[in-house]
């Protein structure tokens, strides 16, 4: 008792000789005494000037998931606490009417693309290539025989002749006497005379036909056949382009393949079916929480997952005053010291919101800061202290 009464006396001496001594004072360590040792003094020291803010430690990515539909809750393959990968299945719900959907629509479409199909687009596609053939033909031959002087020439000098054969075999008709019932050389002549007259008669018909007019009707019925032709064929040729895995114009059409485009969109409409029934993990983490159970029927946006990135942390501040944030700079040095872990780390100014919040009557700004280093043991919600370097 007596050690330690000296040494508080020693203490207030040498305290009072501080004070007087150019009347300035000087802070003294503080000294612990325990069980009669002397603790080794601790000055914390600190940063003077510059900028300073107190934030916390946030997770880069956090999520709070629900689904888009509702439903009974089937599986929950996860806890909290576990860590997870992106795409992994958190939560699953019954989803058998939307299975049978989708397997439905999948057999349909693969009747409709099935080597059978392939086939029959192929046949159709040669059909149609053939009746385009006809029918452009039929209209080139209705057209053409009226402006063809060719042909009309033609026409005329058949004309003449068979009625100059129609001549000569009526003068020998006439010059042969006897009954063309009984007598051979008077039916001889008959059949010679019945030939010519024919002959004659399409001659005839052949040179009024090239030398008047088409008609219009035929002609427009033919132009219809064409046109026909070639949309049939271009259609066919598109569903076979879409079958055997060819680009198709973005205007395509035809029966076939809208009912093959609509095939494929039940799919994609029962596929999607299926996946809303599964809640995913949108990123790697750790699942937070879980509130839901098996057999629960569940809403739409009720939030059942939390997940949070427990891997990549940057801080945000809370309380930067509005006459600090010109100072703070984009790309400006920082030092974070994070409570916790009583650790420094420094990083870099990343984004200054550019809307104001308030805290306690003041106007603040949230600045986001990337740190240079992840230290071991960071969690989201840590509490830091930020001293932003001015002198940059």
């Amino acid at each position: 008792m007596k050690y330690r009464a000296s040494i508080i006396l020693l203490l207030v001496f040498i305290f009072l000789a501080g004070c007087s001594a150019g009347g300035k004072s000087t802070a003294i360590p503080t000294i612990v005494l325990d069980s009669g040792s002397v603790a080794t003094p601790q000055v914390v020291s600190s940063q003077s000037g510059g900028v300073t803010a107190s934030g916390q430690v946030v997770a880069d990515q956090e999520a709070q998931l629900a689904f888009r539909v509702a439903g009974t809750v089937k599986s929950i393959p996860v806890a909290a606490g576990d860590q997870v990968k992106a795409g992994q299945v958190l939560i699953q719900l019954d989803d058998t009417v939307q299975q049978i959907q989708l397997d439905q629509a999948t057999l349909n479409l693969n009747e409709l693309t099935s080597p059978a199909a392939i086939a029959a687009a192929q046949k159709a596609v040669a059909q149609d290539q053939q009746d385009l053939t006809n029918a452009q033909v039929a209209l080139n031959t209705l057209t053409a025989q009226y402006s063809n002087e060719g042909l009309i020439a033609n026409a005329q000098a058949g004309l003449v002749l068979a009625q100059n054969a129609l001549k000569d075999a009526q003068t020998a008709y006439d010059a042969t006497s006897g009954d063309p019932h009984r007598d051979p050389a008077k039916a001889l002549a008959y059949q010679r005379l019945y030939t010519a007259q024919q002959n004659y008669d399409h001659a005839l018909y052949l040179f009024n036909v090239y030398t008047g007019k088409a008609n219009q009707a035929q002609v427009s019925e033919n132009e219809a056949d064409v046109a026909l032709a070639k949309a049939r064929l271009a259609d066919d040729q598109t569903l076979l382009t879409a079958l055997t895995g060819g680009e198709v114009p973005a205007d395509a059409s035809g029966a076939g393949y809208a009912q093959l485009m609509q095939a494929k969109l039940a799919v994609q409409s029962a596929q999607a079916s299926v996946d809303a029934a599964h809640l995913v993990a949108p990123f790697d983490g750790q699942i937070a929480f879980v509130q839901t159970a098996v057999g629960e029927f569940v809403s739409p946006g009720q939030v059942l997952v939390a997940l949070s990135d427990v891997n990549h942390f940057h801080v945000e501040t809370k309380d930067l005053s509005e006459r600090d944030v010109p100072q703070v700079k984009v790309g400006q040095s920082v030092t974070v010291s994070i409570k916790a872990l009583n650790e420094n780390v420094t990083g870099k100014v990343t984004a200054i919101s550019p809307l104001a919040d308030s805290l306690g009557g003041d106007v603040v700004y949230t600045v986001t800061i990337e740190l240079d280093t992840q230290p071991a043991g960071i969690r989201a919600g840590m509490s830091v202290d930020v001293q932003f370097d001015t002198s940059q």
